[in-house]
């Protein structure tokens, strides 16, 4: 996401006219893996209306009885509350129920084994989180996967009356949604119900923006609001937790085509090892950023697949793969590892990737080329479409699958391509990266920036519109249209003075 979109959210509420309109407290350490006792939870899972917890090996405990202890993700036990006990056992069972949508709800508690020492409770296992929480979800819409070609539209009213989308053949739209309007959904219910009207999967990026009330913010953010974009979800105090857990439900709920339209993918962030920019919070440290950001993920998750139990939850990195552009950036394989390390070690979940693969540099008019930049190596500095492949090979590897053993799928959820050198040239990346993924089975869908030029993207050299401004459209426009055409894919070969067919790299 570049500068000039933490205004897009703003326009979609101008244009369909919707009727509405420090010192940091302490923060809590997250709470280690497995002790040194040997206990450990092997699963937490919902059956029926009660949460199962199983976990094997022994520890010593002053009464015989092993006590289930239920956190916050803000806790470390034996913080928290003592749910369920049984008696000291190799292979212990807990049973606890659900309560979903009550204040005694399970749903986003992480459970620990603790015993009794010299009379107060201690850990003596790794804590873990429920990993089936579309189990209790009453909603299952079946999904709109009916391609992976994607647009973000352009939502001033007298653009998208236009139905531009629909005549390019896009089957997925993209749509920023900042928690401060959380409470004034009527433009979006619109925009939702028209794509999913028109044939079109409707994908939700969650953002925190300055508007958001102070609860949703990360405390490690107050010393930087104002002077950023967006700012890191707030999983570190009681109120925080609490609007988290409401806005992931609620949101789920609203959009799972039961009167609103339907939402089939929510993505957590933008770009969100870019922290500076894109989810700013003043950390010190990566390591305390990334739990931070996964205790936020995992109520996003739960929260979402608990009311729609088809819904795909995906975290967000830009295009920087081994490369941290100074103090301010993780770089997106090193984010990637961290999550997955933190998500397995608490309860492995089918979370995905979007990816916002643009060239390096930005405005660079040539997507199908390589550099000692943008390699098919893991050490790449960058990934872009010319090197998708080298993220879903990431995902391939046995560490980083999902909890049923399925690779990752991959959303390029935001890439564009400038036509400042030449419209044939923006036209040419356009099938190539259309080429591309249609040819990596790990790859869900293409969401290319932008319908309409915008001025201030223009202003930085960045022309990523299949239109003008004046809505005249570009080449591009055309490409994007019939991008499996043989006559346009000679054409789009042609003017990249290559065969762009040979280029790819199936996956």
């Amino acid at each position: 996401m570049k500068l000039f979109k933490k205004i897009a959210s703003i326009a979609l509420v101008l244009t369909l006219m919707v009727t509405t309109f420090a010192v940091s407290p302490s923060l809590t350490a997250e709470a280690k893996a497995a002790s040194a006792s040997g206990v450990a939870i092997g699963s937490v899972l919902i059956q029926g209306g009660n949460v199962a917890v199983a976990s094997q090996g022994t520890a010593a405990s002053d009464d015989g009885m092993y006590h289930l202890v239920a956190s916050d993700v803000n806790q470390v036990a034996p913080a928290g509350t003592d749910v369920a006990q049984t008696a000291v056992s190799a292979a212990a069972t807990f049973s606890v129920p659900l309560s979903k949508g009550t204040a005694n709800s399970m749903l986003y508690k992480k459970f620990t084994v603790c015993v009794m020492s010299g009379g107060a409770l201690k850990a003596v296992s790794n804590s873990m989180y429920i990993t089936n929480p579309e189990a209790c979800a009453t909603l299952a819409p079946g999904r709109m996967d009916f391609g992976k070609k994607g647009i973000l539209p352009e939502l001033l009213k007298s653009v998208a009356d236009k139905n531009q989308p629909a005549a390019l053949g896009a089957k997925q739209v993209n749509l920023n949604i900042p928690i401060s309007q959380i409470n004034r959904l009527a433009g979006y219910d619109y925009s939702v119900m028209k794509y999913n009207r028109l044939g079109m999967q409707v994908n939700v990026i969650i953002l925190i923006d300055g508007a958001s009330p102070q609860e949703y913010i990360n405390p490690y953010s107050y010393d930087g609001l104002g002077a950023h974009n967006y700012y890191g979800m707030n999983a570190n105090t009681a109120e925080g937790i609490a609007a988290l857990q409401n806005a992931a439900s609620s949101l789920a709920r609203h959009y799972a085509g039961t009167g609103h339209g339907q939402v089939d993918n929510f993505i957590i962030g933008n770009e969100v090892n870019a922290w500076w920019l894109w989810n700013y919070m003043n950390c010190g440290s990566n390591d305390v950023f990334m739990q931070e950001y996964a205790k936020a993920f995992r109520i996003m998750y739960n929260g979402i697949k608990s009311e729609n139990a088809t819904a795909n939850v995906y975290t967000c990195i830009d295009h920087q793969w081994s490369r941290a552009e100074a103090s301010y950036y993780i770089s997106g394989k090193e984010f990637l590892t961290k999550l997955n390390t933190i998500i397995k070690s608490e309860g492995n979940v089918d979370w995905r990737v979007a990816v916002h693969p643009y060239n390096a540099p930005l405005y660079a008019p040539r997507a199908w080329e390589t550099s000692k930049n943008v390699s098919h190596s893991q050490s790449t500095p960058y990934v872009t479409v010319a090197n998708i492949d080298v993220l879903t090979d990431f995902l391939c590897t046995p560490d980083m699958l999902s909890s049923t053993g399925a690779v990752r799928s991959v959303k390029l959820s935001e890439v564009g391509y400038v036509s400042h050198e030449g419209e044939a040239l923006q036209a040419a990346s356009l099938v190539y990266a259309n080429l591309v993924a249609e040819n990596n089975r790990y790859v869900d869908g293409l969401i290319i920036t932008r319908e309409v030029d915008h001025p201030e993207e223009l202003a930085q050299g960045l022309s990523y519109g299949l239109c003008n401004l004046d809505g005249s459209q570009k080449m591009g426009y055309a490409f994007y249209q019939n991008p499996t055409s043989p006559d346009i894919i000679a054409q789009a070969s042609a003017a990249a003075g290559v065969d762009l067919t040979s280029l790819i790299t199936p996956r």
